[in-house]
């Protein structure tokens, strides 16, 4: 009822407007003095108010128009990075920018084209609903509206006057948006794809098996480690107010394609939604209504299966499956290559299997003998869009859920839920490859024989034999696409406490509950240790103390459920801090250093006598946090990144407690070696090389990468120091064009330690909490890394300087809070 309610108010309090062609209005008129938005039969018409924090709050009379204000926004504020990106799926780098270093440009345009997933998107996209095509053309409208008012030389981002720069298609983002959710798949993948040449071909790159090489490419390649998140639900048992409350915090790029942007979207037929999408992309990933908010985190799951082909002998484009030798297809592609004023063409001949293309994957190649194929879960997944506007417009949790059992078309993440009825709700729903029992017991051998299966498996990737129809993907009719698992096979779970997830697997969702069952292996591995950063997620929600995060009552408001999600603790810190501090007085003199490794090659540092006497001291009198002043986080976090955490924990991992062990601090002096002494001094020595403090405050060496002249510090810490709050260096994680500030790197071996410090261009992005109340849900958030992309724009970094001060926004979601901003400037436009 409060939603129709709700829906009546906003068409009173919004105007009207004709569409016309290209238009744009910023007159001064008040929202009661004028009815509500509309547009011809073909055409859009939205108002796009922007407050005083940048966030547009866009107004139309129907979804399409919203998206239309969405687009439309997304031109002002990011410009570049969509065209960008159409260009980089649709293999055009090379003929605008060049081959690029070591052909890094042409190898991305022919991986690009060899997955064919442009060609894919197009046919789907002309197959799909005339109301999905719409939203997708709203945007495209949207966005070249903006576009054609300024034109290139108008734009005020990284690429302005940029030739290359041009209208965009309905299509085009739809293929965009698709190529997203291949992040943890084929999107790993796409230079081994567009390198792979079998043997004797010109540009091919055949190796012998080196395990070494194999396991490190695929660290290289698993992008896990730069697509985290935190996501907390809470119910009425946690909540101050009784009512539902939820936390989305992901941890994504500071740089680059993966940002997010805030916005609101409000028709006139009852959609109100608030929250965040990637830069390019209609409707919302994560955000909240009237009734139901929700979080996404990255699954732990597997999105892909490899597979080892066996090649036939003499032709190594013919494969080995069940005994009979099957022929490659094949497809030859030229891609035009930027040569100073001319172009030339490039032609390669690409191969794939019945599963996928083809990889000239590091350690393993593609020789005469075998090679490596995969299959995508998600590369015919063409729900998602559809799920997320079911969600937007979900009246209930149960409503969301049966969004997600509709569409079931998460690619990658957990969801992360509450209701404003109260209730919360836990699910890794995301594609997964359904195997047979007997092709999941066969690879459960061939991890205790294969080094080369162990070495992909701890990269999370699983890796099949190819010449057996037993590891094919098994088709069940209760699935949305063939060859992934069914609704009824995936772990989720409501509760009336919290839920949570921290990018560990389905197992731990709630540390008074487990989540058990016959689930695959490929869901994620249960009854394994947690992560130190998903185990201090729980200290966190499980501290009702009276000194703890949610007060003396242990129950959360929404302030102190803010404050909680930039707390800032440790989790090797409360476990170890006082051990190792009395272990470090109880030395009797100095304590000699380890050798330490240049990240490079060689020796950084030789080992040297260090005394400890004033390091004991920084860390004893250390405040325990990770803040911009906190003297003590810079030592210990060189400390914990020399020692060898396994082997300190007094109390190991306990499968029947999960979300509390590892724990403690055992003997420092294992088999007569002291395992902490060594590694403090070893920190001690470093930052005395390095000319620093021991006592330096963390502000003073971890600073906002992304504008390094305003050296702008930074509070949070490393996921692997077990720190919610996670950010990091990301330099390596943009896929843009946009040349970047130099990105120092770091010195010494097992050390994020660099030059000029710790340079920070990852992390908590967008920051929501949500608490539901009877009168509607109330907000905070803050977007880390600022609404626009323009360096030169103050904006940039507005929000940077309140993320560092810790000073969340209240979010303006009612029409009385837009309208009471004292800077909201008004926009009205039609295409």
């Amino acid at each position: 009822m409060f939603r129709v309610l709700k829906a009546m108010v906003v068409t009173l309090a919004s105007l009207s407007i004709l569409a016309t062609s290209c238009t744009i209005d910023s007159g001064e008129s008040s929202l009661e003095e004028e009815t509500y938005l509309t547009a011809g039969p073909m055409g859009y018409a939205a108002l796009i108010r922007r407050t005083s924090d940048g966030v547009p709050h866009v107004l139309a009379e129907d979804l399409p128009g919203a998206v239309f204000g969405q687009g439309y926004a997304s031109a002002e504020d990011h410009p570049c990075d969509l065209v960008d990106q159409i260009i980089m799926i649709n293999s055009g780098r090379s003929a605008i920018f060049g081959p690029g270093d070591d052909d890094e440009n042409l190898d991305t345009d022919f991986g690009w084209a060899a997955l064919g997933l442009v060609n894919l998107a197009a046919d789907d996209f002309k197959a799909s609903s005339d109301e999905d095509k719409k939203l997708y053309e709203a945007f495209a409208a949207g966005w070249n509206t903006r576009f054609d008012q300024v034109g290139t030389d108008g734009i005020e981002d990284w690429c302005t006057g940029a030739e290359w720069m041009s209208n965009v298609t309905a299509e085009q983002i739809y293929a965009y948006g698709r190529s997203i959710m291949l992040l943890a798949s084929s999107g790993r993948f796409i230079d081994y794809i567009g390198q792979a040449q079998p043997p004797g071909a010109e540009s091919s790159q055949t190796e012998t098996t080196d395990e070494v090489a194999f396991a490190a490419a695929l660290k290289t390649s698993d992008n896990s480690e730069s697509l985290g998140s935190n996501g907390w639900a809470l119910g009425p048992e946690r909540s101050e107010s009784g009512n539902a409350m939820l936390v989305g915090n992901p941890h994504f790029p500071w740089i680059g394609q993966l940002r997010f942007s805030e916005i609101q979207l409000t028709t006139e037929d009852g959609i109100d939604v608030y929250g965040a999408q990637l830069l390019g992309v209609p409707l919302l990933g994560i955000g909240f209504n009237d009734d139901v908010a929700w979080t996404y985190t990255v699954s732990a799951g597997s999105r892909f299966t490899a597979y080892d082909m066996e090649l036939a002998p003499d032709d190594p484009t013919s494969y080995v499956k069940d005994g009979e030798v099957i022929p490659m297809e094949s497809r030859e592609i030229t891609i035009e290559v930027a040569d100073g004023d001319s172009t030339e063409e490039k032609t390669r001949t690409y191969y794939s299997t019945e599963y996928g293309p083809v990889l000239n994957f590091p350690g393993l190649g593609w020789t005469d003998a075998q090679t490596i194929s995969y299959r995508d879960a998600n590369i015919a997944n063409t729900e998602f869009p559809r799920q997320l506007q079911a969600m937007a417009e979900s009246d209930s949790l149960q409503d969301l859920i049966d969004a997600n059992q509709t569409y079931q078309g998460v690619p990658v993440f957990n969801t992360i839920a509450a209701g404003a009825d109260g209730g919360t709700w836990y699910a890794d729903t995301s594609a997964t490859p359904n195997l047979s029992e007997e092709s999941l017991s066969a690879y459960a051998a061939r991890l205790e024989t294969d080094v080369i299966t162990k070495a992909a498996a701890e990269s999370r990737a699983i890796l099949l034999q190819g010449n057996t129809s037993r590891d094919d993907w098994v088709d069940d009719p209760a699935a949305p696409w063939p060859g992934i698992l069914p609704w009824s096979e995936l772990p989720m779970i409501e509760r009336s406490d919290y839920v949570m997830n921290a990018n560990d697997s389905y197992w731990v969702p709630n540390s008074e509950e487990l989540i058990e069952g016959a689930f695959s292996p490929l869901q994620g591995l249960a009854g394994t240790a947690r992560s130190v950063r998903t185990l201090q997620n729980f200290a966190v929600l499980d501290d009702t103390s009276k000194d703890g995060p949610a007060g003396e009552d242990g129950l959360f408001s929404l302030q102190e459920l803010a404050a909680a999600s930039l707390l800032d603790g440790a989790y090797y810190e409360t476990q170890w801090r006082k051990g190792v501090v009395e272990h470090c007085e109880a030395a009797d003199g100095s304590v000699e250093s380890k050798e330490l490794k240049s990240a490079k090659n060689g020796i950084f540092l030789k080992a040297s006598d260090v005394d400890l006497t004033d390091s004991c001291k920084v860390l004893d009198e250390w405040d325990g946090s990770y803040d911009v002043g906190s003297s003590g986080a810079v030592l210990w976090r060189e400390f914990i990144e020399q020692v060898t955490p396994n082997k300190l924990w007094k109390n190991q991992f306990d499968p029947e407690e999960p979300a509390s062990t590892p724990s403690g601090l055992g003997n420092p002096v294992i088999d007569g070696e002291d395992e902490v002494l060594p590694a403090l001094a070893s920190a001690v020595a470093l930052l005395e090389d390095l000319d620093i403090d021991i006592d330096a405050s963390l502000g003073d060496l971890q600073y906002d990468a992304r504008n390094p002249e305003d050296r702008i510090g930074l509070p949070g810490g490393l996921g692997s120091e077990g720190v919610t709050n996670v950010i990091a260096n990301g330099a390596d994680s943009s896929e843009t064009m946009q040349v970047q500030p130099e990105n120092p790197k770091p010195l010494v071996k097992g050390s994020t330690i660099t030059e000029d410090g710790y340079p920070i261009s990852y992390g908590t992005s967008i920051l929501l909490i949500v608490d539901f109340a009877e009168d509607g849900p109330s907000a905070k958030s803050i977007l880390t890394y600022g609404q626009v992309g323009d360096r030169e724009n103050p904006e940039f970094t507005t929000q940077t300087l309140d993320f560092a001060a810790k000073q969340l926004k209240d979010v303006l979601f009612t029409q009385d809070a837009i309208k009471g901003d004292v800077g909201l400037e008004e926009v009205r436009v039609s295409a």
